[in-house]
């Protein structure tokens, strides 16, 4: 918009230039053409004047046949006296057509057609002036338009923004309406996510006392008898001590005489094969007897029996099942098992390893 009005005023400023231009050459014309006008009178003057001096010279001679008729009427007449021939008396009288070349007639002629030249090229200057300054008219007459839209598009631009703040100002309190809104909301969401979290807690905590829990104690044990064909075996006794039932109960078991401390490389072998897929119902128990695989010799069986020389009865497993809620569980055990002193009472205890569960 100020552009447009700065180059309005160039405009403005570049037409009065142009006018005051034209008046100017306006001017020039006008006194070229009083001089041109007053050429003849300069010219004509100085002719009138050797006319005149022609006249009064040619005067006495028209006098002077009177005054020789009297005077000669005595007088013999002349001999052989040329007569006088008009036509050469007439061509001395009678001027010349064309003055000298030094004679100010031609320089003013030469003044009249620079003159004259001056005046055509002031003419077509003046005609392309004023073409000029009406098509600078009619330009001004465009910029004014350009300007007036100018003036309502930036009226309207003006309402247009007053138009956007207000609507800014309605978007700004309904973002701080919907930002309080959003922050009850986060409040209600962050105690609706303690609330599930507490409630999650509860379910877990309930699924825990809820759930099948599988133990294996230690039960009871034989001891070799090779005259009856027993060799030493683990009789573990699996109870589960939940509040529901244990599904899908599988387990695989081992026992052997080893080395009491067993050996840290020890890995607690187990057959591939799989026994039991039965259920177990809540406070109820099963036994399992896991078997040595060969008989000891029969000097190390009280030595094994007590467990004070080094050796003991061992039986390790681990029992798979599923809670009521389909989570799969595990138990893991290790036991260690003697013998009193009377050779009948078993006294077992668990070992420092394999005895974990779910």
């Amino acid at each position: 918009m100020l552009k447009l009005i700065e180059f309005s005023n160039i405009e403005y400023k570049y037409l009065t230039a142009k006018v005051e231009d034209a008046a100017k050459m306006k001017a020039i014309l006008l006194a070229a053409i009083l001089i041109v006008s007053g050429l003849p009178q300069a010219i004509q003057s100085p002719m009138k004047k050797e006319q005149e001096h022609g006249k009064k010279e040619t005067k006495p001679a028209n006098k002077s046949p009177n005054a020789v008729t009297e005077s000669a009427s005595p007088v013999a007449t002349p001999i052989s006296q040329p007569a006088p021939n008009p036509q050469a008396n007439d061509a001395k009288e009678k001027p010349s057509s064309w003055p000298a070349w030094t004679d100010i007639f031609w320089p003013t002629w030469v003044l009249v057609i620079v003159t004259a030249f001056a005046v055509a090229a002031a003419l077509k200057t003046l005609g392309s002036i004023n073409a000029q300054v009406e098509e600078m008219k009619s330009t001004g007459v465009q910029t004014d338009k350009l300007i007036a839209e100018s003036m309502a598009q930036t009226k309207s631009l003006v309402e247009q923004s007053q138009s956007l703040a207000k609507s800014a100002y309605y978007l700004g309190e309904s973002s701080n309406a919907t930002y309080r809104s959003a922050s009850a909301m986060e409040k209600v969401a962050d105690k609706i996510a303690v609330s599930a979290e507490a409630a999650t807690a509860s379910v877990s905590a309930i699924n825990q006392q809820m759930r099948a829990y599988i133990s294996v104690v230690i039960g009871s044990a034989t001891y070799q008898e090779r005259t009856k064909n027993l060799k030493f075996q683990a009789i573990p006794s699996v109870i589960n001590a939940g509040l529901t039932p244990a599904h899908k109960v599988s387990f695989k078991a081992g026992a052997a005489i080893l080395p009491n401390p067993l050996p840290d490389d020890f890995d607690f072998p187990l057959a591939d094969s799989i026994s039991g897929m039965q259920v177990i119902g809540p406070r109820q128990n099963i036994t399992v007897a896991p078997i040595v695989g060969e008989f000891v010799d029969d000097a190390e069986v009280d030595a094994i029996k007590s467990g004070a020389q080094g050796k003991a009865l061992f039986a390790w497993g681990i029992f798979n099942y599923e809670d009521i809620f389909g989570t799969p569980q595990y138990t893991k055990f290790c036991h260690i098992y003697t013998w009193f002193a009377d050779g009948k009472t078993v006294w077992g205890y668990y070992a420092s390893r394999h005895n974990e569960a779910s």
